[in-house]
């Protein structure tokens, strides 16, 4: 299961699509629900996606980290226990490390990002500290 885990997010992370592919979106949902550990697996493998120095592959890492983090608590306190790391890959707030290339999609994961953290604030705010941190600090800082 963990093997076929890995592979679905390999595949819907480099397949280059602007869409997520459903089917294997709907096998990975399925896969996660069934366990804790795969939650907490598909978690590290998705961050490790983030971490590429292609703004596509971050994207595609992202769309899928949205449809786990409105599904999961244990998605949503793992990727929230390390926030502004996720923010670092998504929206580009450390001026070292800017969001890799191409720029287009780069500007594009960052707008989603920012409207991801702003619905997920809303939704889930007053539940997860740091969201509610690192959503206070987006707007402070870098005027979102």
């Amino acid at each position: 299961m963990d093997q076929r885990l890995a592979e679905l997010v390999e595949e819907l992370t480099t397949s280059g699509e602007s869409q997520l592919e459903a089917g294997r979106m709907k096998e990975l949902k399925k896969i996660c629900k069934s366990s804790e550990e795969h939650i907490s697996h598909a978690y590290h493998l998705l961050l490790t996606r983030l971490q590429e120095e292609h703004a596509e592959m971050r994207f595609s890492a992202f769309q899928v980290v949205q449809e786990l983090f409105a599904r999961s608590h244990q998605f949503r306190t793992l990727l929230i226990s390390n926030f502004q790391e996720f923010l670092e890959l998504t929206v580009g707030i450390d001026h070292e490390q800017p969001l890799p290339p191409p720029k287009e999609v780069a500007q594009k994961l960052r707008r989603a990002a920012i409207k991801a953290v702003q619905d997920w604030h809303e939704k889930y705010g007053e539940a997860y500290k740091q969201l509610s941190l690192g959503y206070h600090f987006l707007k402070r800082n870098k005027k979102v």
